[in-house]
């Protein structure tokens, strides 16, 4: 889950911040405690960064408001969520071919469904308000796990079910509106971890800024998992002789990292749904004025965005950047997901603020 990418540029949303500020004053309780960060110029768009049109014309599998994420069945039809609770599935199976799917109503959440994954014929899906849920085969909604380590859990975002069944997923804030914990930068995210034996959810990793995607490392001892308010993927270890270490995967990206997936070369995929904006950067190095937002209508921090532009980074095993798809004109934009799907030798893209699930052809 990104920053905001409706069609707003982002020296506009500057504006209505500080139109904002003047217009609320400064007597109003702040709902943030800002810190304080000076964030690293963001890398330059030349090179394996450099702007391309690999996504511009990327075909429309499906359309519905918000699709974040999407899973594919044993019989290659396609689940997404959208952004009235529902998750919904293509009526037939997807094929490398198929565009503009008929779509049905699979089940309706008391969230909104953002990332999801099959394990075995149970849909697992994080849902925003409701938890980490079980969606079984006719569309029975079961919460597995709604709290952990006395705090609700209010922005479940992504997940991976390890091999031993246990359900690696992440709460990304423990704000009311997301766009608090970006401006905020009190890293309040959390890695958790749901055991199915026993029901139990315990808390693996906190001061996560915006805990966001999440995924295997190839090492089977260890996942990534992005921060999106911190430009950076965390690596962490649930196993091995690093037992309960963190460290630094890479760092300092062009954008807002969202999903992170393997693309099973050793690589993997990072949807980036938003680059970063100077202006946005620049409020860091300023608490006080963060601290006056914090006296705004949510409405208003909902209102900031940036332009639109689609971008997917594949990171290989170091965390360096090795190759990046580009929509500039922003037909493809908003990216929170790229699902790889390797008999497709297509990826499949999710967009939180679009309203279609698209594919880019890897061939």
């Amino acid at each position: 889950m990104p920053l905001g990418t409706a069609k707003r540029h982002p020296v506009a949303a500057g504006l209505v911040l500080l139109g904002g500020i003047a217009t609320a004053g400064w007597v109003a309780e702040s709902r943030l405690d800002p810190a304080e960060w000076y964030p690293p110029e963001p890398p330059a768009m030349e090179g394996l960064l450099a702007s391309g049109d690999e996504l511009v014309g990327a075909d429309t599998v499906l359309t519905c408001e918000g699709p974040e994420d999407v899973a594919f069945d044993a019989e290659d039809c396609v689940y997404t969520g959208t952004e009235d609770g529902r998750i919904i599935r293509t009526v037939d199976p997807v094929t490398p071919e198929t565009t503009d799917a008929d779509t049905e109503t699979f089940a309706l959440t008391r969230g909104r469904p953002l990332g999801m994954t099959f394990d075995g014929e149970d849909l697992l899906v994080c849902a925003e308000d409701a938890g980490l849920i079980s969606v079984d085969p006719d569309g029975e909604v079961t919460i597995l796990s709604d709290s952990a380590g006395g705090r609700k859990i209010a922005f479940a975002d992504d997940l991976y079910v390890a091999d031993d069944g246990t359900v690696y997923f992440t709460d990304a804030t423990e704000h009311v509106i997301f766009q608090d914990e970006l401006f905020e930068l009190e890293d309040t995210g959390r890695l958790l971890a749901y055991h199915p034996d026993s029901g139990e959810t315990t808390v693996e990793l906190t001061g996560l800024g915006f805990a966001n995607g999440v995924c295997p490392h190839a090492d089977g001892e260890s996942v990534l998992v992005t921060e999106t308010s911190r430009y950076r993927v965390t690596r962490y270890w649930f196993d091995g002789d690093s037992e309960g270490d963190e460290r630094t995967f890479t760092e300092n990206l062009v954008g807002y990292p969202d999903n992170i997936e393997v693309a099973g070369d050793g690589t993997y995929w990072v949807a980036i749904p938003s680059l970063r904006d100077e202006f946005l950067d620049g409020l860091h190095e300023h608490p006080w004025v963060k601290r006056q937002l914090g006296k705004l209508p949510t409405a208003v921090l909902e209102q900031v965005s940036g332009d639109p532009y689609g971008l997917v980074l594949r990171l290989d095993e170091m965390g360096t950047v090795v190759e990046s798809l580009h929509d500039p004109e922003g037909g493809v934009y908003g990216v929170t997901s790229a699902t790889p799907k390797p008999d497709h030798d297509a990826l499949y893209l999710g967009s939180l603020f679009g309203e279609s699930v698209t594919r880019y052809s890897l061939e």
